[in-house]
């Protein structure tokens, strides 16, 4: 039995020892309600007072069995809590209560269901970008790797719309499912969509003959990592100088270059003007690699420099680290 029943059970069990002898002074010695708990209470404490009326030979066997029953259930929920708290499960439920406070108060975070070698790296990833998450995995040997890091979790089958919902997936940004069964993530995506509709699902598929699954249960993307596995090999085979461009720009080389995602807010600066004014090159060195207009159209792959950026673009750029991180920083401030 679990430390936490064991201390429930303890408790139960002393406060059935003073119903039992709360009742029983009552019906055995017909004693009135405030004779009998006052007559209960000093016998289950063994506090050693007199006893109100004397009792005669059954009301002292029941009050024998009484004493034995009071301080059995006593020492037995004593032992229980001191176990309790000197185990750690005290502070565990605390942490685990602050943590639910923190899951309530998320907006915009994204849950990752399945916390594998998949999950585990995207939260490593999402970290490091700042990007706030929710795990969700039954495996409590496996939580224990997020428990200690405290990254928030929630225990349960990410297939269950009340444990979707216990992550916060009502405010999420989105929804990664890749536990290992690919049946288990497309029921996932089923469920997600089905709480909201808008939520964005990305799928990891083990078995590339599983992607239409996902396309038909609603996943926005899908990733099958045998399928990119095979391309990436292609790639190294035949543009292996691609490959090891994309590999150092990936940042897994060392090199301090990365892609980001700038949006044109309403007050932003660059709204109205071409793109050629935006001086991204000269005072960034960053490059602009397309525009997502958000209007529909296919990405813009090619921009012009005399286009005009219009609020709710959203420009693709390559640059170092440092120098993404410097204008990321120049136009939230000018917001």
């Amino acid at each position: 039995m679990a430390p936490e029943r064991r201390l429930q059970f303890g408790l139960l069990a002393f406060a059935g020892v003073l119903l039992s002898g709360f009742v029983g002074y009552q019906v055995f010695e017909g004693f009135a309600p405030l004779d009998a708990l006052y007559m209960t209470v000093i016998t289950v404490t063994s506090v050693g007072y007199g006893e109100v009326v004397p009792l005669d030979s059954s009301g002292r066997m029941f009050t024998i069995l009484l004493i034995a029953a009071g301080v059995g259930s006593a020492t037995f929920a004593i032992a229980s809590g001191a176990e309790f708290v000197l185990e750690g499960h005290m502070r565990r439920i605390i942490e685990r209560r602050r943590m639910d406070r923190s899951i309530q108060s998320l907006k915009d975070h994204v849950i990752i269901c399945g916390f594998g070698r998949v999950g585990r790296r995207l939260a490593d990833e999402l970290r490091a970008e700042g990007v706030s998450f929710v795990i969700i995995d039954n495996d409590l040997h496996r939580l224990e790797d997020a428990e200690e890091r405290r990254w928030p979790f929630v225990v349960g089958d990410s297939t269950e719309e009340s444990v979707l919902v216990e992550a916060g997936g009502e405010r999420a940004r989105a929804l990664v499912a890749c536990v290992n069964s690919d049946a288990d993530n497309v029921l996932t995506t089923l469920t997600a969509k089905g709480l909201r509709p808008d939520l964005s699902v990305i799928g990891r598929a083990k078995a590339e003959e599983n992607e239409a699954k996902f396309r038909r249960a609603g996943a926005d993307r899908v990733i099958a990592p045998t399928t990119m596995g095979g391309r990436r090999i292609a790639q190294l085979l035949t543009r292996p100088i691609v490959a090891e461009f994309l590999e150092q720009v990936g940042g897994s080389a060392g090199l301090e270059y990365s892609f980001e995602e700038i949006p044109v807010r309403q007050a932003s600066p660059l709204v109205g003007i071409k793109l050629s004014e935006a001086g991204m090159r000269e005072q960034w060195g960053c490059t602009v690699l397309a525009i997502d207009h958000r209007n529909g159209e296919p990405l813009d792959t090619h921009p012009d420099d005399d286009i005009l950026l219009d609020a709710n673009d959203v420009l693709v750029v390559i640059g170092s680290v440092s120098d993404l991180e410097a204008m990321r920083r120049h136009f939230a401030a000018a917001r």
